[in-house]
Order: C-alpha cells, then sequence, then structure tokens
C-alpha cells in the first residue's frame, strides 16, 4: 500500500513539473481577420479555433492567432491594414523546426496573445460543430515583442540589419 502511495505521488509530481502541452500542425489554416487599429506594438484580431472542448478551442485559438502572426500574416479590411507575417513564411518554420515546436507546444506564445473577452464565449461565438466546438474570440497580440523575441534568439534579422 505504502509502495503504491509512493508512486502515485511520484506520478503526480511528473505530471505538473511536465506543465501543459499544446498541440502545433504548421499544416493548420488559420481563421483570422484584423477587426481594428490596437495600442502601439500590439495587434487587434478576432480569431476561431476549432477542437472536441471549449477550452481546447480557446487554446487554438490563441495559438493559431500567433501563428498567423507569424508563418502567414493577417489580411486587414476597411477598419485597419493588413499585418505582415514577422517570419515572412511558412517556410521559416522549416528552418527553425526545435524552436518553434518547443515556442507553440510548451506554451511560451501565451506570453505573447491575450484573450480580451471579458466572458465565456457563448452564442455564434461558440458553435458546436461534429468535430466538437467551434469558438470566436478577440484577442491582443504583443506583436512588437513577439518580434523583438525572435531578433535576441537569432530566428529573423533585425529591422537595423536592412539598412
Amino acid at each position: 500500500m505504502k509502495r503504491i502511495i509512493i508512486l502515485s505521488t511520484l506520478f503526480f509530481l511528473f505530471a505538473i513539473v511536465q506543465g501543459k502541452n499544446y498541440p502545433f500542425d504548421i499544416r493548420r489554416s488559420y481563421s483570422v481577420e484584423v477587426v481594428r487599429v490596437a495600442p502601439q506594438g500590439t495587434k487587434f484580431y478576432k480569431v476561431w479555433g476549432e477542437a472536441n472542448s471549449v477550452d481546447k478551442a480557446i487554446d487554438q485559438a490563441l495559438q493559431d492567432a500567433v501563428a498567423a502572426t507569424l508563418f502567414t500574416g493577417v489580411s486587414g479590411n476597411e477598419s485597419a491594414g493588413s499585418v505582415p507575417a514577422i517570419c515572412g513564411s511558412k517556410e521559416a518554420y522549416d528552418k527553425h523546426r526545435d524552436y518553434f515546436d518547443h515556442f507553440f507546444k510548451k506554451g511560451e506564445f501565451l506570453q505573447y496573445v491575450r484573450n480580451v473577452n471579458s466572458q465565456y464565449p457563448s452564442g455564434e461565438n461558440n458553435v458546436r460543430t461534429n468535430k466538437g466546438h467551434r469558438v470566436a474570440l478577440y484577442v491582443e497580440i504583443k506583436y512588437d515583442a513577439l518580434r523583438e523575441k525572435l531578433e535576441q534568439d537569432g530566428i529573423i534579422n533585425s529591422l537595423n540589419d536592412y539598412f
């Protein structure tokens, strides 16, 4: 009995230390749109995520907002201009696969995105689908901070390098 308790405790502690993993797939298509002009250094988007639970769909939406900002950019509208991809294209992922896998799967991307919804998505922003739930969130991306991190980590060139 003592052995079971010790093993259970060790397993529990190991699970806590490991932290939450976020699945990431570069081949996903992102459903992200610019909503309006945001404060200096940030971008304001509406993003949709889809997963088998609402919480996982929210996590997916947050991840997709950052991935679109990095690899594909986000097209603009009459209220705000387009947001260029920080890394230029999805080829940057292939070049720095280990870096980006760690960045997304370990949740580091969460430092650069903020869910600005005042409450849990409901109504048309939380639709049940055959895959689970499709949720829409309003998010703020810390665009300049994200760009600066990638520059410091040597993933992209600094804007000063071009002059």
